[in-house]
């Protein structure tokens, strides 16, 4: 089967399309950088220049493809463009349905995110949980707009399934798409020592290995109109840096962080980000995002597509392991 991946070259969706060429897919890559065609097997996939604000270029990439699965998205804390959240996330979305009408794709993936439920309250956020707060980030707002447009080519004679990854970590390179990764190495060598508010609030860990899997698994086996969490395990900051530690043998002195210092900091970031335009480190939404509890189930996903989400502990270990065997030059040149 023929299968385009938008998002192909970033963190996830590199591990998706390696995946989905060891299990025999030829994989369709759509990409603005002709660059990085080659990060993946060219007797296995078709490199096409273009984006999913092009519509064209989606038609193009979509051509002899019977399914897609469209992880394109802008998901950085800030954009100079006010506008750039929702043209990627919500316009680029409708242009891969629209296209999808045109190629006649019959199947399409979408991949959004577990924040657009909301943090949990008493209990696990589920598949049925109706969000009560509002959203702390564009990202997440618009990513919820970009899931109902997804929902009305239910009825237009395309499957679509949606999943809902929590916070993903595993090997790969240390960059803002891989945010959980970055900490989990920099703990390790002793360059974080910050920890959010009283460090009891909890977060939802997947292992990027997990994760494909169940991406492809929903693909295969999931029911069209359905949304389907894909989270690991739910772990408090306190946690999260205890289980690097034990694993390690290191233990570092950590700052704890209040809320209202958290947001004043966050504040002056943003501010100076509108006057130079350089990106802050972080935003009082995100700030504010990272202070609630997100626990997760991903009860629906194991019983409908096998899922399984894995232990937290193996898999830091093997990220962990992961790291020690790639200090190559040109490694630690990626997570400086």
């Amino acid at each position: 089967m023929n299968i385009l991946v938008t998002g192909a070259t970033g963190f996830i969706g590199s591990n998706l399309t390696k995946e989905l060429i060891t299990r025999g897919y030829k994989v369709h890559i759509l990409s603005r950088d002709p660059g990085k065609s080659s990060m993946f097997d060219p007797q296995s996939s078709v490199f096409f220049n273009g984006d999913i604000t092009d519509k064209q270029s989606l038609v193009e990439a979509m051509k002899g493809c019977e399914g897609v699965f469209h992880l394109a998205a802008y998901a950085k804390v800030w954009s100079k463009d006010k506008n750039m959240y929702n043209t990627q996330n919500v316009l680029g979305t409708q242009n891969v349905f629209e296209a999808a009408k045109v190629a006649s794709i019959k199947k399409i993936l979408v991949v959004s995110t577990a924040g657009v439920f909301g943090p949990s309250g008493d209990h696990p956020v589920d598949e049925t949980t109706i969000r009560k707060k509002p959203y702390f980030t564009q990202y997440e707002k618009t990513k919820s707009l970009a899931d109902k447009v997804s929902g009305e080519y239910v009825n237009k004679g395309i499957s679509v399934i949606t999943v809902f990854p929590t916070r993903v970590f595993g090997p790969g390179p240390l960059n803002e798409s891989n945010s959980a990764t970055k900490l989990i190495h920099q703990y390790s060598v002793g360059k974080w020592r910050i920890l959010p508010g009283n460090g009891n609030k909890i977060g939802n860990y997947v292992y990027i290995d997990n994760l494909i899997s169940g991406m492809i698994n929903a693909f295969e086996k999931g029911r069209s109109g359905e949304g389907y969490l894909l989270g690991g395990s739910d772990i408090s900051y306190l946690d999260f840096f205890k289980t690097i530690s034990d694993i390690t043998g290191k233990k570092y002195f950590m700052i704890r962080i209040p809320l209202f210092l958290a947001l004043a900091i966050s504040s002056v970031f943003s501010f100076f980000a509108r006057i130079t335009g350089i990106p802050p480190l972080i935003t009082p939404g995100w700030i504010k995002k990272y202070l609630h509890d997100w626990s997760v189930s991903s009860a629906k996903a194991m019983y409908e597509l096998g899922y399984n989400p894995g232990s937290f502990r193996e898999e830091v270990a093997k990220t962990l392991e992961w790291f020690d065997s790639n200090q190559s030059p040109k490694w630690k040149n990626s997570i400086r």
